[in-house]
């Protein structure tokens, strides 16, 4: 079997401006056809680390490839939505679309395949003063895509889109994934996000706090799984459930799960609970709230 390719790596990663460090020590590789979300505060970093894999910024020192190249070198391959994206209101969408078209190399056919999978064809000869949020989001999506690119990176897609719009927007990047893109998502947008999650990024205060998919981040934080509508009985005659009970639920060590999930079938008969693994949320605030209070 071939081996899948890492759309990006990174290999301790540093920036500066100064004495000021934006990133330090980021390590990560991103295969291809994989949706990774980087998630964390505002001034963690996240913008420094996009800029530096369009190649926009060069490192201070570690490495970064972008498709097996030095960042910006094959911009064809690469698309960008930014957070906000700065368009002509008095020009219409397929003005733009061909204007950003002719500019890319991009012929007709690939126009008329984004309208139709994106859905503007009832807005393509609107202006965009006149179109909504979510219709000019379409837009810029839309131009990100118009070379087929390997990499696709998103910066707050889905700010200010309802929620139809957004799992529109959602919807479209899981088809992307499947045909072999990898997907990367700057948000803040955290439960919004979460299931359509590969592997997340946690950044905080310039570095890097946790890497993996949810799984092994839920490991790493050592956050327990919550297992609900578990009879009061059961808890209460049983010691060893007794000391996993918070409120009305069992909190437990996800290396236990096993254990008391058979404990519970098995010896109690119970078959209607109800299994939460933390969620993105409860990662983020683990990694970037309670693992960083007291740093300076």
């Amino acid at each position: 079997m071939a081996s899948v390719c890492n759309v990006i790596e990174c290999r301790d990663l540093v920036f500066k401006r100064g004495d000021r460090a934006y990133l330090q020590d980021v390590t990560f590789t991103l295969p291809e056809g994989r949706l990774m979300g980087l998630v964390g505060h505002n001034g963690a970093g996240k913008s420094t680390l996009l800029k530096v894999v369009l190649g926009l910024l060069k490192p201070f020192s570690g490495s970064v490839q972008v498709l097996g190249a030095t960042p910006g070198t094959r911009p064809l391959e690469v698309g960008y939505l930014p957070e906000n994206v700065s368009f002509y209101n008095h020009m219409t969408m397929a003005e733009h679309l061909a204007f950003f078209a002719g500019l890319k190399g991009v012929g007709r056919s690939r126009i008329d395949a984004l309208v139709e999978e994106l859905g503007i064809g009832r807005v393509l000869n609107t202006k965009l003063g006149q179109c909504s949020k979510g219709e000019r989001q379409r837009l810029g999506l839309a131009q990100a895509l118009l070379t087929e690119p390997r990499l696709l990176i998103l910066d707050e897609p889905t700010v200010g889109l309802d929620p139809a719009a957004s799992l529109l927007m959602y919807g479209e990047l899981s088809k992307l994934r499947q045909q072999g893109c990898s997907v990367v998502v700057c948000t803040h947008e955290l439960a919004l996000v979460e299931p359509y999650l590969d592997c997340a990024l946690v950044m905080s205060r310039a570095r890097m706090r946790g890497f993996g998919t949810l799984d092994e981040l839920r490991a790493a934080a050592e956050l327990p799984v919550t297992i609900l509508r578990v009879p009061e009985a059961v808890v209460t005659g049983d010691a060893e459930l007794a000391v996993l009970r918070e409120g009305d639920a069992l909190r437990v060590p996800a290396a236990r799960l096993e254990a008391v999930m058979q404990r519970l079938t098995q010896q109690h008969g119970c078959y209607g609970m109800e299994v939460r693994k933390a969620g993105l949320g409860d990662i983020f605030r683990r990694f970037v709230i309670e693992s960083t209070q007291g740093e300076h």
